[in-house]
């Protein structure tokens, strides 16, 4: 997505920018490079299935974070993929998390990796084959874990980011070539359609009816996979600490993510009202990005285990909404956002504009039929896509 694109003039749908905006918190968006069409993304699922007294994992400081022996088997297999396996398809940026709450079960970890090149990513997600990983495990062994992959390209246009300050890169902001801009579109109702370039001809209107989350699915020792017969939105939304001083980490800790967490858990206790389908709330573990130096200093990158002792202060949520206007109703009118957004402006004047650490940011795609792959083994009937859809 470039600044470039977003047309101010001769649109076929008028900008929701208030006339003569002056934007009060300075916020920035990437610009991808000029060759860079399409974005793909791939997150892979590693989940614990009911293994008994599961083994305490290496990075026991993670939040009591807990992963069993076949999980961190799985893991050595897909790391091995994304460092050497994959030869020249590996992916240019990755990130590794674990799941707090939300449509999965706790404890499971995930790997997001980005292309820029839609051809290679689906090569390389072929070349994985979780299948063939399930089916080398030992019988006893595919009981306690499930596998599943949620992948997706979209075109430039069709992507929209925003960021609280330009000193922080996650997700596409690292790609090489990208950059951090200002910009003008932010700080009112329906500026993320603003920031969205094919929002100038597209509504992304809701085109179907979403039911509630059905949970009662038989998928024990089932393959499900398939792809998006409709359109949806995919979401990733991050929150960023990790260089707060003491005062303001506290701050965030005890004031700004409670309320967050009660927004996130409001839409997965109404999914059918929200548009919500599968959005999980993860902690960060490692990256293969570029980190500042006093970041490097504290967070490990795979280094042949693949694991920290440490938790990240970084967290986010990602997954899919129905529409863009979905996530527009539930911004724009219920309370549980509107407490994040005021708590977040709230946090930046108490620690000052242009002096405050903490960083929030989100990417946001929309997509069309067929533009997303996904695949399930073995996975809990609660896990993404499944409970919204015919699998």
């Amino acid at each position: 997505m470039s600044h470039s694109q977003i047309q101010t003039e001769n649109r076929e749908l008028p900008l929701n920018q208030p006339e003569n905006w002056q934007v009060k918190f300075p916020r920035y968006m990437t610009e991808l490079p000029e060759g860079v069409n399409d974005i793909s993304i791939t997150y892979i699922g590693i989940q614990p299935r009911h293994e008994e007294n599961p083994a305490k994992g290496i990075h026991t400081k993670l939040h009591a974070h807990v992963t069993s022996a076949v999980q961190r088997k799985v893991v050595t297999k897909i790391e091995d993929w994304i460092q050497q396996g994959s030869g020249e398809l590996a992916p240019i940026l990755w990130e590794k998390m674990y799941v707090e709450a939300g449509y999965d079960l706790p404890d499971t970890e995930i790997y997001i990796c980005y292309w820029t090149d839609k051809d290679v990513a689906m090569a390389a997600t072929n070349s994985l084959n979780l299948q063939q990983l399930y089916k080398s495990l030992s019988l006893s062994e595919q009981e306690v874990v499930g596998l599943w992959r949620e992948s997706f390209s979209v075109p430039k246009p069709r992507i929209e980011t925003v960021y609280s300050g330009n000193d922080y890169q996650p997700g596409i902001a690292s790609i090489a070539g990208a950059t951090q801009v200002g910009h003008k579109f932010t700080g009112y109702w329906g500026a993320a359609r603003d920031r969205l370039p094919a929002s100038s001809h597209d509504l992304f209107e809701p085109e179907y009816k979403l039911g509630a989350p059905n949970f009662e699915k038989d998928t024990k020792g089932r393959i499900i996979e398939g792809e998006n017969k409709v359109s949806v939105a995919h979401i990733r939304s991050g929150q960023f600490w990790e260089r707060c001083k003491d005062d303001e980490r506290e701050a965030y800790e005890s004031t700004l993510e409670p309320i967050l967490r009660e927004g996130m858990t409001f839409l997965e206790e109404n999914a059918e009202e929200t548009g919500d389908i599968g959005l999980r709330f993860s902690r960060h573990m490692v990256t293969n990005r570029l980190l500042q130096a006093e970041e490097t200093e504290k967070t490990a990158t795979l280094n042949g285990n693949g694991n920290t002792d440490r938790r990240r202060l970084e967290t986010c949520s990602s997954g899919f909404f129905r529409s863009l206007r979905d996530i527009e109703a539930w911004s724009s009118k219920h309370k549980t956002h509107h407490r994040i957004f005021h708590g977040a402006h709230t946090h930046s004047t108490k620690f000052g504009k242009t002096t405050f650490k903490f960083r929030s940011w989100h990417e946001m795609s929309a997509l069309k039929p067929g533009e997303l792959t996904f695949e399930y083994i073995n996975c809990h009937p609660r896990t993404g896509l499944i409970p919204f859809f015919d699998v």
